[in-house]
């Protein structure tokens, strides 16, 4: 270390170890090293060193550290835990942290004299206000500073308007003159009007008598010569050019000078070490914080709630959470802003706060009557940084106030029309002056504006005449973008991310297309481009409303016709039907979409609106329907020729045919199906689709145990479960709701549907598919219906009954059977009866068990012999199996078993497999008693 900048001994301070601790700027030194250490521990620390070797109870060090808020004890060991795992580290001896249970904590040190003994700092210090409140989270920054300022002769604390770097100064020079002899000189340039006026009010501010008529630099070098100075150049700025040319001088004339500097942007000179200072720390979105202590370990929110409960008493509960990180993170975790936003909060409240904060920063405006003109409100503070640019910088910084997030250099030249090297000429100038954050992820960099500096930029922007020209770059670069983020990536964390950088872009782009004086075309185009983002980021109820809204705003617009918006019907179906369910609305919009699509052979979206409409009517339980648009389906993806197309035409009308009652040629188109899963890779058009992988196998898995073959079913089911969980929630949601999770109920497994129920539950939950998460909670219910014999109390059949569709019934009257349901409608009734479909045969099964416990035996038997038939017909061995043991059951107590006998053994041969399956066994039980 420096010998000039050797710490006194004198200081207020606590020595324990290898340590020092500096009461009133709160740097711990290890060896004379700055060493890093949280805001909260510092507190604590800072506590216990005030008693040294006395045990401080648990309550006062909470109060300590969290003033004013109630924490539990636990966070209170999590945060002495922490801090005694930093000062043990490598120390052989005992711990410096003590605990005596049931009472506190204590510190072992030895305490140096105390303030009567340090110097009297105030002779040696020229220009500097003491703080009046406390720096937080800038503890680390602090470190880094007086490390840098001892290796080198000049730094620069460099970074936008607001973010501290007056404050960090300040509490350095503190910290300093507690610590050394030498003189500080704190210079505050702001007021000057002219860079001439640099030397003299330097001169001034460093006084003396002599050679008061010599230039201002002779002067200044008089003063400094034979004492170490620290020389403070606060808000360098806007007089940068001639501050950075005396600076250079003074250095190279003045061996023990010292220039500690605070600017927008740094000096650019030979010696000088630069500290770029950010926002505050901020805590993430998702997941926000469990609780308010766990909130305040990050500066930002510890330094909005501070301000808040020192100026105005607000107090702060758990609940206050969201919106507090709400607030911080649109702040950026500027300490200007967040101290004006504390201002704030006891007039409109912490939610309306976080709420009135979206768009709009001139809220931010009445700070202190103490700061400076620029610093009342943020407005100013940007203001008067903005001015200081260029024209050229001004006009690009607007421009780019278009991005809501970040940005690439590409990305900027195409909205801006700037010639690349003018471009890279700009941005990197903005960069040095902070305007703009550079952000690096293996090759690529990035860029981005603060928020608050977006903000002040849009709304010139928004007076500009040429802003929609801007607007509609915008939205046409990011259609481009899309289509490669959609292209390379793939639906894993890197991809995902990617598509998350531009999503608020996409929005921002959305809600101009969708205003008047928008693009409409442009704005379609994105809605049908960006439905993979919104499926990846589990988005997809957000992505129906934008998509509904469109509809109702360009369903009258006069430039747009209907091959305009051909593309929307499919788009809605798949993200309303996966989030919401099936839409009254949408389906007169896919009837009308696919004339359309036949009508200009736009064979995509004709293909798109058919797999709508199939899976619509399947839903619906209308088979016959769904078979008719999976047949057209097929035509004209054979007519493609695309491989990926045919795959799924495979799987649709197998899956449309079996549900249809027609079981041998399903099973033909299932076997195809599976055999071109490698084909089946998912392009834009089908990204909303349910993958070829999972899909087919829980398709072909229900068919085969309709035909007796439970064992390969059951595979291919845990198959179709593996291969979801690998790459396709979406599938997966689809096949365990529909194929997978009725299959372990007909099986008998009751433990496995509750588990891929829960399954079901958290991806639905996770990933925004909210129709699929009904489906499970009926599931749910209907294990405890199984279990107990009766309904819970919150049972979710009972409650979604009205609301449900009809293959949805259907799977519920299946796997219910000993149960009456009021869902098997007359016109259930009579369609089975016309044309048996899937579980026509169960259905008429049910109905007799209706009939037998009513005491009808002879319409039992008779409706009994009639399902028999009908799942013989079909091939349905699994329905068939549970007829012929219900009519052995009811023949044996009239004595005529032979018939009865004979009908369970022939069916029983016809089940290949599924010996330890529930129907299988029962089965066998009665056939035995029947011997």
């Amino acid at each position: 270390m420096d010998d000039a900048f050797q710490y006194s001994e004198r200081q207020r301070e606590v020595r324990f170890g290898e340590f020092r601790f500096f009461f009133s700027s709160g740097v711990l030194l290890r060896q004379d090293s700055p060493v890093r250490i949280g805001s909260r521990a510092r507190m604590l620390l800072q506590r216990l060193a005030q008693s040294p070797g006395e045990t401080i109870g648990y309550a006062e060090l909470i109060s300590s550290a969290w003033p004013g808020i109630h924490v539990d004890e636990a966070n209170l060991r999590v945060q002495m835990s922490t801090l005694r795992r930093l000062l043990d580290a490598g120390s052989p001896g005992p711990s410096h942290i003590v605990n005596t249970p049931g009472r506190g904590y204590s510190l072992n040190c030895e305490q140096l004299p105390g303030p009567e003994c340090s110097p009297k700092i105030g002779q040696n210090v020229v220009g500097l206000l003491a703080p009046l409140s406390t720096m937080i989270g800038r503890g680390e920054d602090m470190a880094v500073a007086l490390d840098r300022l001892q290796c080198h002769r000049c730094l620069s604390i460099v970074g936008p308007g607001g973010i501290g770097k007056t404050r960090l100064a300040v509490s350095l020079c503190w910290h300093i003159a507690e610590a050394d002899d030498r003189r500080i000189c704190f210079v505050d340039l702001a007021p000057l009007g002219s860079s001439d006026l640099v030397p003299a009010t330097i001169a001034a501010t460093l006084g003396g008598t002599e050679e008061l008529h010599a230039p201002a630099e002779q002067r200044i070098l008089t003063a400094i010569r034979g004492s170490p100075t620290l020389l403070v150049l606060d808000n360098c700025e806007h007089v940068l050019e001639a501050t950075a040319e005396l600076a250079n001088t003074l250095l190279q004339q003045a061996p023990e000078l010292r220039i500690l500097a605070t600017s927008r942007e740094p000096f650019l000179i030979d010696g000088e070490a630069v500290l770029r200072l950010g926002g505050l720390a901020l805590p993430p979105d998702d997941p926000v914080p469990a609780s308010l202590a766990e909130a305040l370990d990050y500066p930002a929110i510890e330094l909005l709630v501070d301000r808040a409960m020192a100026a105005h008493g607000v107090v702060f509960s758990g609940q206050d959470v969201p919106a507090l990180v709400r607030i911080a993170q649109r702040l950026d975790g500027i300490p200007l802003a967040i101290e004006l936003a504390a201002s704030r909060i006891e007039a409109i409240g912490v939610a309306a706060l976080a709420q009135a904060l979206d768009g709009q920063i001139t809220l931010l405006d009445g700070g202190k009557r103490s700061a400076s003109p620029r610093h009342r409100t943020l407005v100013a503070t940007l203001e008067w940084s903005f001015d200081l640019l260029s024209d050229d910088e001004r006009n690009l910084l607007v421009t780019l106030s278009v991005f809501q997030g970040e940005f690439q250099l590409e990305g900027a030249g195409q909205v801006s029309q700037t010639e690349f090297e003018s471009l890279l000429r700009l941005v990197s100038s903005l960069v040095t002056k902070s305007f703009i954050i550079v952000s690096r992820s293996g090759q690529t960099v990035r860029y981005r504006l603060l928020e608050t500096t977006r903000a002040f930029c849009a709304a010139r922007m928004a007076s500009r005449a040429d802003a929609s020209e801007i607007q509609r770059r915008h939205a046409a670069h990011l259609v481009t973008e899309l289509a490669l983020a959609i292209g390379a990536g793939s639906a894993n964390a890197e991809g995902n991310a990617e598509l998350r950088r531009i999503a608020a872009d996409v929005r921002a782009a959305l809600a101009w297309g969708l205003c008047e004086g928008g693009d409409a075309r442009l704005a379609v185009q994105l809605i049908v481009e960006s439905g993979p983002l919104w499926l990846r980021l589990s988005m997809l109820k957000d992505y129906a409303l934008i998509i509904e809204r469109a509809i109702d705003v360009f369903s009258t617009h006069p430039e747009l016709d209907e091959t305009d918006l051909v593309w929307l019907a499919p788009s809605l179906h798949k993200a309303w039907y996966n989030s919401l369910g099936l839409s009254q609305k949408v389906q007169p919009m896919l009837i009308r979409a696919i004339d359309v699509a036949r009508r200009t052979g736009n064979r995509s979206c004709h293909l798109d609106c058919l797999w709508a409409m199939f899976g619509t009517r399947l839903t619906q339980a209308r088979y016959g329907g769904a078979l008719a648009y999976a047949r057209e389906f097929q035509q004209v993806a054979e007519a493609s020729g695309d491989a990926a197309q045919i795959a799924m035409a495979h799987r649709i009308v197998a899956l449309s045919m079996w549900r249809d009652g027609n079981l041998s040629d399903a099973a033909r188109h299932g076997r195809a199906a599976l055999r071109s899963n490698a084909q089946m890779t998912a392009h834009v058009q089908l990204d909303l689709m349910y993958k070829q992988g999972v899909t087919s196998r829980a398709n072909m898995s229900n068919l085969l145990w309709l035909t007796g073959q439970a064992d390969a079913a059951l595979d291919l089911a845990h198959e179709a479960v593996t291969v979801g969980l690998s790459g396709d929630l979406l599938g997966l949601a689809y096949g365990l709701g529909m194929m997978i999770i009725p299959l372990t109920f007909w099986v008998g497994d009751i433990e496995q549907a509750e588990s891929l129920s829960a399954l079901l539950m958290k991806i639905s939950s996770e990933n925004d598919y909210s129709y699929w998460g009904r489906w499970g909670r009926t599931y749910q219910s209907a294990v405890h219906r199984l279990r107990h014999g009766a309904a819970a109390p919150d049972d979710a059949i009972d409650a979604y009954a009205a609301e449900m569709d009809g293959l949805h019934r259907h799977i519920l009257a299946t796997i219910l059977p000993d149960q009456p349901l009021e869902w098997v409608t007359q016109h259930d009734a009579a369609e089975v009866r016309t044309a048996p479909h899937w579980c026509t045969a169960e259905l008429q099964r049910i109905a007799a068990l209706q009939l037998l416990a009513k005491g009808d035996t002879e319409g039992a038997r008779a409706q009994l012999a009639f399902a028999f038939d009908t799942a013989r017909g079909q091939g349905a061995t699994a329905w068939a199996l549970r007829i012929a043991t219900n009519i052995a059951d009811l023949e044996r107590h009239s004595g005529e078993t032979d018939a009865a006998r004979d009908m369970l053994t022939e069916t029983l041969g016809r089940m290949s497999q599924g010996a330890k399956t529930r129907d299988v066994r029962r089965a066998r039980r009665l056939l035995a008693e029947l011997q």
